[in-house]
């Protein structure tokens, strides 16, 4: 039908797919009206704009098929502020007895980690150093960040495979800073288990936030916004140990594919004992530490 020099080109259900063209091809300067038909929504536009037209719509049409929304990740945990709390508790206490040989032990150098010494046998190190803080500063920007990435990882892994995920990826993000670092190289602090958290909740969206139709720039979406998080908040300040944020970063993310990719046990029982697992590393790393140095 041709009316005013316009031409039909589409017949919509209903007007709200009619409205979103006329934003399509507005966009593309070409005018376009929209009118109830009787039994359809109508869209016309000038006649010498007709192919240009009809060539948009068949391109928005396609793209919207394509578009494939990302599917929900289901959560595990919907109280994990206990376990965020007490490692709130826990790193405040370790801040506060450490400088002073509390206890009579030497908290910092029975716990920081030393490349050198950790190669020599002294495997405690790379979990001690994760529960000890140069100065407040310090504990205060960990305590916020892996509490805030803590929320999210435990909310999809559960308190106890959460945590257990954390402290392990940190674990093993400090062995890997150690051996690249060399044997004079020596720090603390739970940063490099905030950005294996980082990483962890990453890797665990990647594999499992979208659909395997989805594309590959949405796929790769959580992993960039991680990067991107991990630039903006690990690599400024005097003291950073870039290394270790970033070693931490990527383990975290291995970590967060390989249970996105296997899954998590469903059964209640298996958080408790990863629970007991996580806290048990802590004890032993520790014990292990104040026991050599005694």
């Amino acid at each position: 039908m041709e009316a005013e020099n316009h031409v039909d080109i589409l017949f919509c259900p209903d007007r709200q797919q009619c409205n979103e063209l006329v934003l399509v091809l507005a966009a593309q300067a070409i005018p376009s009206r929209v009118r109830w038909g009787g039994r359809f929504w109508i869209l016309s536009v000038p006649s010498d704009s007709v192919a240009v037209a009809r060539h948009e719509v068949k391109a928005y049409s396609e793209e919207s098929r394509r578009a494939v929304p990302a599917s929900p990740v289901p959560t595990v945990d919907h109280s994990p502020w206990p376990g965020i709390i007490l490692y709130a508790v826990f790193l405040t206490i370790m801040a506060l007895i450490s400088p002073d040989m509390s206890f009579g032990v030497d908290w910092l150098g029975a716990g920081r980690m030393d490349g050198g010494r950790m190669l020599s046998g002294e495997l405690w190190r790379p979990v001690t150093a994760l529960t000890l803080h140069a100065d407040a500063a310090h504990l205060l920007g960990n305590i916020l960040f892996g509490g805030f990435f803590a929320y999210s990882v435990t909310r999809y892994f559960g308190a106890g495979f959460g945590w257990l995920a954390i402290i392990v990826c940190g674990t093993l993000g400090n062995v890997a800073n150690g051996f690249l670092s060399g044997q004079d190289h020596r720090s603390l602090g739970a940063s490099t288990a905030v950005f294996a958290a980082l990483g962890l909740l990453s890797g665990y969206l990647w594999r499992r936030g979208f659909p395997s139709s989805a594309s590959r720039r949405e796929q790769l979406a959580p992993v960039i916004a991680g990067i991107g998080l991990l630039a903006f908040t690990g690599t400024g300040g005097e003291n950073t140990d870039i290394g270790a944020h970033l070693l931490g970063f990527i383990v975290g993310l291995g970590g967060g594919v390989v249970v996105g990719r296997l899954g998590l046990p469903d059964a209640d029982r298996s958080q408790v004992r990863a629970a007991v697992a996580a806290v048990g590393l802590i004890v032993a790393a520790w014990a292990a530490a104040v026991l050599a140095g005694s």
